[in-house]
């Protein structure tokens, strides 16, 4: 997996440096505008895991990638399989109710398995204050503040202003906190006030969510401005600069975005806003691109294992850190021309190398790092059918083994997968085939683990179908939504079940939303509202349309599937038109 974070580093040196050259005479000519970050989609797999902030797994999370969307199981694990994706920003979405969406920027290596860990903060309300007036929020702890005028607030959905009860929720993301490489939105990586990528060294963030009194989500209106204070950390006040840029998170990109700046007043930053999201005041730096390839020494590749690279000396808390891949692979952005020190840990958090490596002042490729290490090793291995009990030749199977979970692919319809162990004792694995070509799943199968060597005999990809779609027929003219494409099931807490598909075609966004009212179970259930949007036109509900269930499994990961026939009406030209739908698509909560 690539590095997520190893853009936060060297942090004395750098501010000394970038806001040292800040005095000198600055030259007429403006800069150049750079090309900004320029996207390369490649078709790659990500696997991973979504844990609260006590590391505890959250289940039912939507978890979105390109335009791929899946749930976490009860363990908190989440796999996409070969999806299309930008390689070095492929931004990994989460989001569940209670939390603030949890966002993680990858750097992915084409064609493999590449691993995310996300940690999601819990999203509380803050304080209240009226829409009409205005007022401070002061987050707890002392950590931060945020000021609002009076009448600068708006309903986003309909961008009319709100005057009513303004419930904030905020939190102060801490750089000088243990946890911050698991919280942090993204990645330390931005686009400058010149369209230049660049690293970034935070010094205090912010997330901040609006709601009104009915839960509408709220904004800032038009011309109107609150203030941001950051409190600095104390580890941080020598070396905060007095003027650092501030920066917005783009939820689509995974980047950050310089918008204006920061001011240091005593031990805090403050800084004018004019909309809300993750902010961040940060001092940027120059980025190279790293990899290495970490192996034992009998020349097994270190898999799922901790890769943590962080400045020497007086600049040695500050670090970045991401998870190799099943081949060991481990890369991503670091800092450039510095004095780098590379730590190794196993899956069990046991160091098994410390390594001075750089100064680089171009693309750093250390070839394969020998990791000496006494922990067991198990090597699992297998084979896969599909329903037809042939060799799954396009597929992959998980394992979960002493609260890890890995996946590695099927060569031929055969797998092996060796795994450092935490513990000598005798265990149970829990091994699932996938067949991506059939979509189909296979029964979990308890594997005992003793040993060295694990043969799971002939595991059957069979028995659980992965099928998503949503199609649909308006006036002889066929759509659809396929597993690739944003489809996702959810129920209320009233009791309706809202459908919804996303996809683009030739830079068009298509969209279908759907919602039926009547119980968790397959029946006959009257639609209550349905919009499809197509190039040129968009559809509502037109008279009484009956939904037929014929599935309907009310967890995390179920389906619900059925169909329905009636008439809808283009409210761009008022024409009804005969509709014909049926759909499967999988539950998150």
């Amino acid at each position: 997996m690539k590095i997520q974070r190893l853009v936060m580093l060297t942090a004395t040196l750098l501010a000394t440096c970038i806001y040292l050259s800040c005095q000198k005479t600055a030259s007429p000519d403006l800069p150049e505008p750079g090309p900004g970050h320029v996207p390369e989609y490649v078709t790659a797999s990500i696997s991973g895991r979504v844990t609260d902030d006590q590391r505890l797994p959250v289940s039912g999370a939507t978890v979105k990638a390109g335009s791929a969307t899946t749930t976490t199981d009860v363990n908190g694990a989440f796999t996409f399989s070969n999806i299309n994706i930008d390689k070095t920003a492929g931004l990994v979405k989460v989001e569940k109710e209670g939390f603030f969406t949890g966002l993680r920027t990858l750097v992915l290596t084409p064609g493999k398995d590449n691993k995310a860990v996300i940690e999601l903060l819990k999203k509380t309300v803050t304080g209240t204050i009226n829409g009409s007036s205005g007022g401070t929020v002061t987050l707890p702890t002392a950590s931060g503040s945020i000021v609002f005028e009076a009448n600068s607030f708006l309903n986003t959905a309909n961008h009319a202003g709100y005057t009513g009860t303004v419930s904030v929720s905020a939190y102060f993301i801490n750089p000088a906190a243990d946890n911050f490489q698991n919280i942090i939105p993204g990645a330390l990586r931005g686009i400058d006030a010149n369209n230049n990528e660049t690293g970034l060294q935070s010094f205090g963030m912010m997330a901040v969510e609006l709601t009104g009194t009915n839960g509408e989500k709220l904004q800032l209106a038009g011309g109107k401005k609150a203030v941001l204070h950051f409190p600095i950390p104390t580890s941080l006040q020598a070396q905060a600069p007095a003027t650092i840029p501030l920066w917005s998170l783009n939820d689509s990109t995974g980047l950050w975005k310089e918008e204006g700046t920061a001011t240091k007043q005593g031990t805090e930053y403050v800084g004018n806003v004019s909309h809300f999201s993750f902010w961040n005041c940060d001092a940027p730096f120059s980025i190279v691109d790293f990899t290495a390839t970490l192996k034992t020494q009998q020349g097994t590749p270190l898999v799922n294992s901790r890769v943590v690279i962080s400045g020497a000396g007086a600049d040695s808390l500050l670090s970045g850190y991401g998870y190799t891949n099943g081949d060991g692979v481990v890369g991503g952005k670091i800092p450039s021309n510095r004095n780098l020190t590379l730590k190794v840990y196993d899956n069990c958090n046991r160091l098994l190398l410390t390594k001075n490596v750089g100064p680089f002042s171009s693309t750093a490729n250390l070839g394969v790092v020998t990791v000496t290490s006494a922990a067991t090793e198990a090597t699992i291995s297998g084979t896969v059918i599909n329903c037809n009990a042939a060799a799954v030749t396009n597929g992959y199977v998980t394992i979960s083994l002493e609260g890890m979970h890995y996946r590695t692919n099927l060569v031929n319809g055969a797998f092996g997968l060796t795994i450092v162990r935490c513990s000598n004792e005798a265990t149970t694995a829990t091994v699932i085939p996938y067949d991506i070509t059939g979509n189909q799943a296979g029964t979990p199968a308890s594997i005992p683990i003793a040993g060295a060597a694990i043969n799971t005999g002939q595991l059957t990809a069979c028995g659980t179908s992965l099928t998503q779609f949503v199609k649909y027929t308006i006036n002889g003219t066929s759509y659809s939504y396929a597993g690739a494409d944003s489809l996702i099931a959810h129920r209320t807490q009233s009791g309706q079940t809202l459908i919804s598909g996303f996809r683009i075609n030739s830079g068009f966004e298509s969209t279908v939303d759907m919602v039926f009212a009547g119980e968790a179970a397959p029946g006959t259930y009257p639609l209550s509202r349905i919009f499809i949007r197509e190039p040129g036109a968009f559809y509502v509900i037109s008279g009484n349309i009956n939904v037929t269930v014929t599935e309907y499994v009310n967890t995390a990961g179920g389906y619900v599937a059925g169909s329905f026939t009636g008439n809808i009406k283009d409210s761009l030209s008022s024409n009804i038109s005969p509709i014909n739908c049926s759909f499967r698509v999988k539950k998150y909560n």
